[in-house]
C-alpha cells in the first residue's frame, strides 16, 4: 500500500495534490469523457506491480476505480538452521481494488476511497479494507495545499500475527513559477507513516515545456536517502510518463512506466 501506483508518482515521491496521485481529492475530472491510466514497472527487491486507474467524468463530482496488483517471486524457504541451500522457492502476492469519489464543494475539493486488500504468502492469506481521505485546496492560482490520510483499516490475522496496514499521513505545498514559455511546479511534502514511526520529507519539481515534462524528487527519512527523477511526454490524448529512483537502501533501482489516455 506504499509502493507508487505509476511511474509520476514514482518520480515526484508522495504527493497529495498531483492528479493521478495517492490523494482522492485531487481526481477531480471535469473532462467530458474518463480517464484510463495504466502503469508496469519493478519496486525494491525486484517485485513487479501492475496498475489501472479510471476517473469518471462529472460536473462537481467524479467517480474512479482502481487496481493494483504486487507480487514477489523467488522467496527462499528455509529453516532456523543455517543450510547451504533452502527448503524450498515461494512467491508473495499482494492485491488491491478500489472505488473513490471526489467532490468540489466552497472552493475546495475532498475525497475518499475504500480499498478492498488481499495479501498471500506462501501457504498462508489475510484480507481486510483501508480506507484513504483527502482534500486540496486552491490559495491563489499559484498556490495550492494539499493533505491526506491513507491506509485507514485492518486485516485478518495470518497464522501467528495480524497484518497492520501501513497508516499515512501526508501534507503538501505546491507553488506554480512561470518562466517564459516553462511552467515549474515546486512542491514540499511532509509526511508521517507507521510503518517506520517516523517522518519523511519530500521535494519536488516538475518543469514543463510545450508538450515535455522533466520530473525530479528527493526523499529524507530516518536512516534513508532517496533520489528520484523521470520525464513526461504527452501527445494529442496521450500522456506518457517514466520514472525511476536511487536509494539508500541497496535494494534495486525501481523503474515505472505509465500510459494516461483521455478518453471521449
Amino acid at each position: 500500500m506504499t509502493i507508487p501506483a505509476n511511474g509520476l508518482e514514482l518520480a515526484i515521491g508522495a504527493h497529495a495534490i498531483q492528479k493521478n496521485g495517492i490523494n482522492p481529492a485531487a481526481a477531480i475530472n471535469t473532462n467530458n469523457g474518463f480517464l484510463l491510466n495504466i502503469a508496469h514497472g519493478s519496486w525494491l527487491g525486484g517485485s513487479k506491480l501492475s496498475a489501472m486507474k479510471v476517473s469518471l467524468p462529472g460536473q462537481s463530482i467524479s467517480y474512479g476505480l482502481e487496481l493494483k496488483y504486487v507480487d514477489l517471486d523467488d522467496l527462499e524457504l528455509r529453516t532456523e538452521r543455517p543450510t547451504d541451500d533452502p527448503l524450498a522457492f515461494y512467491g508473495a502476492s499482494g492485491f488491491a481494488l478500489g472505488g473513490s469519489f471526489s467532490k468540489e464543494w466552497k472552493g475546495m475539493a475532498f475525497g475518499a476511497q475504500i480499498h478492498y486488500i488481499r495479501i498471500d504468502l506462501y501457504s498462508e492469506n489475510s484480507s481486510g479494507y483501508g480506507l484513504d481521505f483527502g482534500m486540496v485546496k486552491t490559495i491563489t492560482p499559484t498556490f495550492e495545499l494539499g493533505a491526506a490520510v491513507l491506509n485507514a483499516g485492518r486485516m485478518s490475522a495470518m497464522r501467528n500475527e495480524e497484518p497492520q496496514l501501513p497508516l499515512r499521513i501526508i501534507a503538501t505545498t505546491n507553488l506554480l513559477l512561470e518562466t517564459g514559455q516553462v511552467e515549474n511546479n515546486i512542491s514540499i511534502s511532509g509526511e508521517w507513516s507507521s510503518l517506520i514511526n517516523s517522518n519523511a520529507l519530500y521535494i519536488s519539481s516538475s518543469s514543463r515545456w510545450n508538450n515535455f515534462v522533466i520530473l525530479a524528487g528527493s526523499k529524507m527519512a530516518k536512516k534513508v536517502i532517496e533520489i528520484s527523477g523521470g520525464v513526461g511526454l504527452q501527445f494529442g490524448i496521450y500522456n506518457l510518463n517514466y520514472g525511476t529512483r536511487f536509494g539508500s537502501q541497496d535494494l534495486g533501482v525501481p523503474q515505472m512506466i505509465d500510459l494516461t489516455i483521455q478518453l471521449p
